[in-house]
């Protein structure tokens, strides 16, 4: 599995980009190999930008249509995940991911590749200030599924405190379009035994 044009070796990636444009031509190979492997494709997206969405994963060279028909590919609106019910609650997020990953097995996909735009973590909704404790959190759920997933964060919109504290609670980065091992990465038990509050921009 590969991302960045590097071998995937953590479940838990957070990707940074200045731009759409810099973000789908970054993940393009993520994105395609798991489709033409016949894995399953799961994105969650700005619920406004759904189609555009969609629109660049055409551009990519995904057959839609195709895989949406078939179940391989489903694209989510924050609505329907994070913020499902008008708040965040890391708690059912998680069984969501858990629900998904069964289900895709009992499907028959041998995998799920996961992506998720962030920007829901800076609306002024119920539970978003616990974003950073999620985070930290799923490091052990996507280990223990065994299944990667990329959050992918738009430095135009979050602030330098916020990137912080996501760079804490994700063991590997894409940076400048490269995948690095992260440095400042912190193991939930002790970032969790010091701060559970996440800054927002």
């Amino acid at each position: 599995m590969t991302v960045a044009g590097k071998k995937l070796q953590h479940f838990h990636i957070a990707a940074f980009f200045r731009s759409r444009e810099e973000e789908y031509e970054v993940l393009r190979s993520y994105i395609r190999e798991g489709i033409e492997a016949g894995e399953k494709a799961v994105h969650i997206c700005d619920p406004l930008l759904k189609h555009k969405h969609l629109e660049n994963l055409e551009t990519m060279g995904v057959p839609v249509q195709d895989c949406t028909r078939t179940g391989q590919l489903e694209v989510m609106g924050w609505n329907d995940a994070y913020l499902k019910e008008g708040r965040f609650d890391s708690d059912a997020m998680m069984a969501l991911i858990e629900e998904v990953v069964t289900t895709s097995r009992a499907e028959g996909f041998s995998r799920v590749r996961m992506m998720g735009h962030m920007e829901w973590a800076i609306e002024e909704r119920p539970g978003v200030d616990r974003f950073i404790e999620y985070e930290a959190r799923v490091n052990h759920l996507l280990n223990r599924l065994q299944q990667p997933a990329i959050c992918v964060y738009d430095l135009n919109r979050f602030s330098g405190s916020a990137v912080m504290d996501v760079l804490r609670t994700h063991p590997f980065t894409i940076i400048e379009g490269a995948l690095r091992e992260n440095p400042y990465y912190v193991p939930p038990e002790e970032l969790l035994g010091t701060s559970t509050k996440g800054r927002r921009s």
